[in-house]
């Protein structure tokens, strides 16, 4: 179990989501790829980048758009198509690169659902092909231009289509973060992940290809498609049961590529890994998918979501000037929040924002200050504090505070104008009896 921070550090880490990406934030193992993006979808957090903008080739990760436009045509997938004539030459180019293919023959009559599955579990080219040449009426080049034009609009800014397989790496290029956008595209459309998650699936027979490729086919069909992604294969050294999809990619000049996702205990994860080593390791499995499981296993062990457990609760209090009613304020978030924080050996600090003391009238809701969140120096959000309820103005109490500092001013004053007062009096009286001493004289 994730080792738990106290309780008021998991709070304060609550509330102050959106983070900045957590680009200080590294592993503590070598990432031996070109290209790395490592996103939190349940926040959005890039919790590890590595070179995520530089243009790269992609290799068969090409293919996630080609499956994407299919699926978003509007397109029945169960429609059996016959493969044109006109592809006879571009299946003969894919033979000659040394590309995946299913072997589809001119003629042959195959569904589009079927034709997505061997797209992306076995990668395979000339069915790529013969998605594009089908949604553009033959004109693959104008189908190129439609995965280029729903890059722009998926807001990729570095990626460029040349064809609709990636085999040919000229002018076929994309970049880490760009292809997260495509990927987040297709985590959205729950058919492109139906097959993408899949691990096995065994395809129909058809008028060219009649008998089974293996004596364990269930009647009707001829062959097994099986995911090339090892973190998703039960039998594989590299299983984890968090995996689902995506896709792979492999040429020598791509490298080793690779799109997934992690899904576990309400955490969610996608990671982009491009120009990884064609190498093994001792279980003879590509070191990329090591690379994937440590990154994912590092971002599941080490990161976590919270949210403020109760709105309600107040997080300072700060002396009130002026009302009679109350001597402090009480602080209070504004509103709730989520995010993701870091399950380091530091817990996160805090620091509260906030004048020495408020002066009344407040009302409820007036902002009183910020509270922002660091970890490992650095600043991970801020959020706004504010009242919690209203606070009124006493206006002895203001007047008596205003006129402090004068009241030895106004006493000496006030005497002053009793001895004037008393004097004048005095004297008003001592004329007025000098009037009437004059008044009996001349009587």
């Amino acid at each position: 179990m994730k080792r738990l921070f106290c309780a008021a550090a998991a709070l304060f880490a609550a509330l102050c989501f959106p983070f900045a990406p957590l680009a200080g934030w590294e592993p503590d193992f070598e990432v031996n790829a070109d290209q790395v993006l490592l996103l939190n979808l349940d926040t959005g957090t890039v919790v590890y980048e590595k070179d995520a903008d530089s243009p790269h080739a992609i290799a068969s990760l090409t293919k996630m758009m080609t499956c994407l436009l299919l699926l978003e045509s509007g397109e029945d997938l169960n429609t059996l198509i016959t493969i044109p004539d006109r592809l006879e030459e571009e299946f003969q180019t894919i033979k000659d690169w040394n590309g995946v293919y299913i072997d589809l023959q001119p003629g042959e009559e195959i569904s589009l659902e079927n034709l997505l599955y061997c797209t992306l579990l076995p990668s395979a080219n000339d069915t790529a092909s013969a998605i594009a040449d089908y949604l553009s009426d033959g004109e693959i080049p104008a189908f190129v231009d439609q995965m280029n034009q729903r890059a722009g609009e998926l807001g990729c800014r570095n990626t460029h289509f040349a064809c609709p397989h990636g085999l040919y790496d000229q002018d076929n290029y994309s970049t880490a973060r760009d292809l997260s956008l495509i990927a987040q595209a297709c985590l959205a459309n729950p058919a492109f992940m139906e097959v993408a998650a899949t691990t096995s699936f065994w395809l129909p027979v058809t008028n060219f290809h009649t008998q089974p490729q293996s004596p364990d086919a269930p009647e009707g069909y001829y062959l097994e498609l099986s995911s090339s992604i090892q973190l998703q294969l039960p039998e594989s050294p590299l299983y984890r049961p968090y995996a689902r999809g995506i896709k792979t990619g492999f040429t020598d000049e791509a490298g080793r590529c690779l799109v997934t996702t992690a899904q576990t205990d309400g955490e969610n994860y996608l990671l982009v890994l491009l120009g990884a080593p064609n190498q093994k390791d001792e279980n003879g499995v590509q070191v990329c998918f090591g690379t994937c499981a440590n990154l994912l296993d590092w971002a599941l062990d080490r990161f976590e979501t919270g949210s403020l457990p109760e709105t309600g609760q107040a997080l300072a209090t700060l002396p009130l000037n002026y009302c009679k009613e109350a001597e402090t304020a009480e602080v209070y978030p504004n509103g709730q929040l989520s995010g993701l924080f870091w399950d380091g050996e530091n817990p996160p600090e805090y620091r509260l924002d906030l004048p020495e003391s408020v002066d009344a009238p407040v009302t409820q809701g007036q902002a009183l200050g910020t509270l922002t969140l660091y970890q490992d120096g650095q600043a991970l959000g801020t959020l706004e504090l504010t009242a919690g309820a209203d606070y009124e103005r006493s206006a002895l109490l203001y007047w008596k505070a205003r006129l402090g500092p004068l009241s030895g001013w106004l006493v000496g004053a006030l005497v002053f104008l009793l001895v004037l007062a008393l004097l004048i009096l005095l004297r008003v009286r001592q004329v007025k009896r000098r009037r009437r001493r004059r008044r009996v004289y001349r009587r």
